[in-house]
Order: structure tokens, then sequence, then C-alpha cells
């Protein structure tokens, strides 16, 4: 039997350990805020004893516990290859609205329900088992890998994979980086868009809603100001060459809109705009003195946030009692790896071999941890099962599309290292 034909073996016949696993993940509570995940890291590091696989904790704050595990390949030197996950969720919202309790860990019609089982407990899952499978073979292994499942992300990652990379540089940086956020079966993701957080403060007189002329209406400030907000979407974003030739082509734009939905294709590639929260006025019949809009921008790759700050300062002096305070200072820019890059044709062949069609190449619209390497200069892509329902209510996952990506991850890690 070959190497391959033993992973693949691992693959097939632990089928069952591997649902028992991510079922008994689901019934963690991880939800962040308040993002406490030591149950669920203690949980990881069991599983990793019984593999006999060496594994630390870093934790820079005691509830959001970050885990690293690493085996070198018995063949010598070769690339570091770093799997990456996050054990923390979104929070459930009302209770009352869910027709299973969140944390149930329910099978029905071959879909393991609770909170957080798209986003990320099926992937993190996946890329636990292949890890371990990797570790088994790891004589026949070139190299070195690296499992980091964190805490943090789904609040930024500050006490996540960016403590990481900051304090434990050497170990987890990696010459290649292998996600398994939810991106849909249509495809891999191997760039993602940036957020960039402002709130508006509006300051006027105010006053009695009989005299509009005496002091004037901070809401009606407010709502010119959105309007010419709205006007930045129609930037026009300057790509590198090699990715506005992978998103222009049909086949990418075609599988973009079936995993994003309708419109995604021309959503990746140009700024929107979200009015997130406004908050103006005491009563109806006073002109509000004052309003607080909070707005989420979301940046394409080839839009940088200095040029869509310096539009937005533009617009903000044009609209009189106006200021505005970036939220998330010194954030990213959306990032992207080279989409022709040797792991990308990996998860793309094994991916396709598996589906009636190839997946294909796109640019993220939300962001990942994964962001972090890449503005590091370490390539990063992302497959993971459908990103339909999550977050959402009685958010539940496909047990055959968990199955298949930690298939295609275990796969396209095995050639990357052992030069299949």
């Amino acid at each position: 039997m070959t190497t391959e034909a033993e992973l693949l073996g691992f693959l097939k016949s632990e089928r069952d350990r591997q649902v028992d696993f991510l079922q008994r993940f689901a019934r963690i509570d991880t939800a962040n805020p308040p993002g406490d995940t030591r149950q669920a890291a203690d949980f990881f590091r069991a599983f990793l004893d019984k593999e006999g696989i060496a594994h630390r904790t870093e934790a820079p704050k005691a509830n959001n516990p970050n885990i690293i595990a690493s085996f070198e390949g018995g063949r010598g030197p070769g690339r570091h290859l770093v799997l990456n996950g996050h054990l923390d969720v979104f929070p459930v919202g009302d209770r009352a609205t869910w027709q299973r309790d969140p944390w149930s860990g329910d099978i029905s019609d071959g879909r393991l329900h609770g909170r957080g089982t798209v986003d990320m407990k099926c992937g993190t899952t996946a890329l636990l088992f292949a890890f371990a499978y990797l570790h088994r073979l790891r004589a026949d292994l070139s190299g070195r890998v690296t499992l980091t499942v964190v805490s943090d992300e789904e609040t930024g990652g500050k006490w996540g994979t960016a403590w990481l990379l900051e304090k434990c540089a050497k170990d987890v940086t990696g010459d290649c980086v292998l996600n398994s956020e939810p991106s849909g079966l249509a495809t891999v993701r191997f760039g993602e868009k940036c957020m960039l957080w402002l709130r508006f403060t509006i300051a006027v007189k105010g006053g009695h809603s009989a005299y509009p002329h005496t002091g004037g209406s901070a809401n009606k400030v407010a709502a010119a100001l959105i309007q010419d907000l709205l006007a930045i979407e129609k930037m026009a974003p300057d790509e590198p060459a090699t990715v506005r030739a992978t998103l222009d082509r049909p086949e990418v734009r075609a599988a973009a809109e079936l995993s994003l939905g309708a419109g995604a294709a021309d959503v990746t590639r140009r700024v929107s705009v979200n009015i997130g929260t406004i908050q103006g006025g005491v009563k109806i019949n006073m002109l509000p003195p004052d309003c607080v809009l909070e707005v989420d921008f979301r940046l394409p790759v080839g839009i940088s946030r200095a040029a869509v700050l310096g539009r937005v300062a533009e617009i903000a002096r044009r609209h009189p009692g106006t200021r505005f305070e970036e939220l998330l200072p010194g954030g990213p820019e959306a990032n992207v790896s080279d989409p022709t890059h040797e792991m990308m044709g990996h998860l793309l062949r094994r991916a396709g071999a598996l589906l009636d069609a190839p997946p294909q190449p796109i640019v993220s619209l939300g962001g990942t941890d994964t962001r972090f390497w890449r503005t590091r200069g370490v390539p990063a892509f992302v497959y993971g099962c459908s990103p339909a329902g999550m977050g959402g209510v009685d958010e539940s996952v496909s047990l055959a599309e968990f199955h298949h990506v930690m298939k295609v991850h275990a796969l396209a890690a095995w050639d990357f290292l052992a030069g299949g």
C-alpha cells in the first residue's frame, strides 16, 4: 500500500470518529463574546495527547488559549506548512428563535446542527484530523507541519493569530498557510477585502422642530452625509494584473456567484459601504443637536485605506459640524496571495477530482486570520464548506462537505510536503 493510500484509508475508516469529535465540539459553548474557549482547548489538547503529538499552549489572556502543535517530516528539511483554524464562534442571540438548542450538536438529514458549526468548527476539526493523519505518515514527508488552533478570531484576532505571529513568529510563520473557513466548495480564496470602520459624529445647534431655520438638524446632515458616503462605492480599483486576469474569467465570476450569491462577483471588486448604526434625536418635535453614525467600509484589492480616508475627509468637510474617527486604526489593507501559487494548484486539482467541476480562485468578501500571514508575505489559501447559514439562527453544516473539506486539505498538504 502506498503512503497516499494509507492517508485515504485513515480519512475513510475514521469517519465515525471524525463526526463524533465535531459533534462533541459543537456542544461546547465558545461564543465570542465572551470568548471563553478553555473547555474547547482542553478538548483539542486531549485529542493531540491521544495521537501522541507534542503541543503547547500560548494564552496571552487566560480565557483565550491558543494551541501550537508541530512536527518534522522524516525525509529531512523542506517547506513549512501551517494549518490554521479558530475555536470561537458568533454569539447565539435570542435562543427563543432557534428550533434546536444552539449547542445541541444534533444530526439530522446529513447535517450537524449548532452555533459555529459552519464558522468554523467544521473547518477547524477537519484541519485537526488532517494534521493528525499527516503526523502518522511523517516518515514520508519533508519539511515541517504546524497546527495553530486559536481563540479571538471573531473579535479581530488580537489575542489569537495576531499575537502568535508577533510573539511566536519563528514557530508559526511558515512558507504557506491552509485555512478552512467557510468558502463554498466551488471556490478557493486567495485573498480578501479589508475592513475600514469609521464613526461619524455630527453636532449642530438643534432646537424646536417648528423653527428649523434657527438651529439645524444633525439627522438631516447625517442623511446628506450618507448619500455622499455611498458614492465611494464607485471608486475604481487598480488591481494587480494577475488578480485582474483571474477575476475577469467567466468561470471565476460564476463560481463567486454560486458560493456567495448573485452580485458577489461585482461586490468582490468594489468598495461596499454599510451604515451599521445611526443614533440621533431626542423627541419627534425637537431638532436633533447631534447624531452618530458607524459605517463599515469593505475595500477591495487595489483601493487603499488611505485613498478612502482621503475621500471621506473631503466629504466630511462639506457637511458642517461633522467629524470622524477610525475605530480599528492600523488595520491591514486588502490582501492577496498569488492565485497561480503551487498550493492553489493542489487545492484545485484535489477538490476538482471529487466534484463535478473544479473550484475557482476568488477573493473573499469577509475577513479571516489568513490576512495576518499575507501581510507578512506568506501565501495563504482558504477552502471550506458552504458559508450558507453561518452566524444565523439554526446554523448547521453538511457532513458530506465536512468530509470533503478534510480530504482536500489532507491531500493538498500531502502534495505540498511529499512532492506529489
